[in-house]
């Protein structure tokens, strides 16, 4: 009886008042968000205490003020009410309702992106404090990722930006697949070879004290100081046609390394050596010697030692450090515009189109660049992490065992 005369008075209220300012099928929608507020919210007083139900009011009456009444939006007013009583009780869930409501009222253009945003922000900080109690680390960690919105909004706004027709026909174009095809073999290759040579260097480095090593030390990230442009112009000089190191590989082994694959090759090992090396020295720091001095005193040589001690233990970092020297080689485009321009690469591909096109027809290659990274990444990670899980249960057996 009292959900039927609630129902009455609601339904008098919306022929009475807002017959005036909506039309009907739009009266109608508002008319149900308002049934199940009301029916929630009368379930909600016999339930919970008075201070909460006020609550409850107080939410309502500031959504029609800013949804509705200023923001001249019935529909979407309608259906903030729909979740809001849904939601006003789930605890875990009610700031993720506040937080989508001021991205679409106060960042309309970016809604979504700002959500996603927020959202993690929040459930970040939120377990930061759970973890720790300590307002002082989550302050910390909130401010921290005010850097992370200004790197992660820009990539997550632009990628939105094209619609899935527009992705899938330039992913279909003959000229784009070929420059993919080129950036994911020749990154491949370049981290391969950055792994093999600097892998064994990162060892020596960490496990080594001797004369001039800080030097070496510093030397490794020499690639991330200078331009991309200055490398690009140095590998010229050196490899280049005219150059005497350049002529003299060309004349004897019909190499050419401007203006071909080896080129594009040599310019990515070039910038995303640093990036593995130190990854592995990092990697290498971690693993305790003792292991090592236990595996040798077993009657192990060092090379066993360091194939089936260190460098499962390292993999983990190891493994990561190939991802972002592998990353670091595709995205290349600085020094490729002066060593090899051509065969294009997919960076120089969508440089090359925003110069000659613009950004809206260089804007669809350069999001399908971004997804394939993503989805690399994502699946790199799960693969690092399955595979080196093994490996150092495999290391750590060898260690006790002998």
């Amino acid at each position: 009886m009292i959900y039927l005369l609630l129902t009455l008075l609601i339904l008098i209220f919306h022929l009475s008042f807002f017959m005036n300012y909506l039309d009907l099928g739009a009266n109608a929608v508002l008319f149900a968000a308002n049934i199940l507020f009301a029916f929630h919210g009368f379930s909600l007083y016999k339930k919970t205490t008075f201070h909460k139900f006020t609550l409850y009011l107080l939410g309502y009456l500031l959504l029609f003020i800013f949804i509705f009444f200023l923001g001249k939006s019935s529909l979407l007013f309608a259906l903030f009410i729909i979740l809001y009583s849904g939601i006003f009780s789930v605890a875990q869930l009610f700031p993720y309702l506040i937080i989508l409501i001021v991205s679409i009222v106060f960042l309309t253009p970016y809604w979504l992106q700002s959500f996603i945003l927020f959202g993690l922000a929040y459930a970040s900080v939120s377990e930061v404090y759970k973890k720790t109690h300590s307002r002082f680390l989550a302050l910390f960690f909130t401010l921290g990722f005010i850097i992370l919105f200004f790197t992660i909004f820009p990539i997550i706004y632009f990628s939105f930006q094209s619609s899935p027709q527009t992705l899938l026909l330039t992913l279909q174009n003959s000229e784009f697949q070929r420059a993919l095809a080129n950036s994911l073999i020749t990154s491949f290759i370049s981290t391969l070879v950055v792994l093999v040579l600097g892998v064994p260097l990162a060892y020596v480095i960490t496990r080594v004290d001797f004369r001039g090593k800080k030097i070496i030390d510093n030397l490794i990230d020499l690639p991330i100081l200078i331009p991309q442009t200055v490398a690009g112009m140095a590998l010229l000089v050196l490899l280049g046609p005219k150059s005497p190191l350049g002529e003299f590989i060309y004349k004897n082994c019909k190499i050419a390394f401007a203006g071909g694959y080896l080129g594009i090759i040599a310019a990515q090992i070039f910038v995303s050596s640093p990036f593995l090396i130190r990854s592995a020295m990092d990697a290498f720091a971690g693993v305790d010697p003792q292991l090592e001095d236990a595996s040798r005193t077993l009657g192990a040589g060092s090379f066993i030692t360091f194939w089936r001690i260190a460098l499962p233990l390292a993999s983990g970092g190891i493994f990561n450090g190939c991802i972002l020297s592998w990353a670091r080689a595709l995205s290349e485009a600085g020094s490729l515009m002066v060593v090899a321009y051509r065969p294009m690469t997919v960076s120089i591909y969508i440089y090359d189109q925003f110069i000659q096109y613009g950004l809206g027809e260089s804007q669809p290659a350069a999001i399908l660049l971004v997804i394939n990274c993503l989805w690399a990444f994502v699946v790199l990670r799960w693969f690092r992490y399955q595979i080196a899980k093994q490996i150092i249960r495999k290391g750590i057996k060898y260690a006790e065992t002998g």
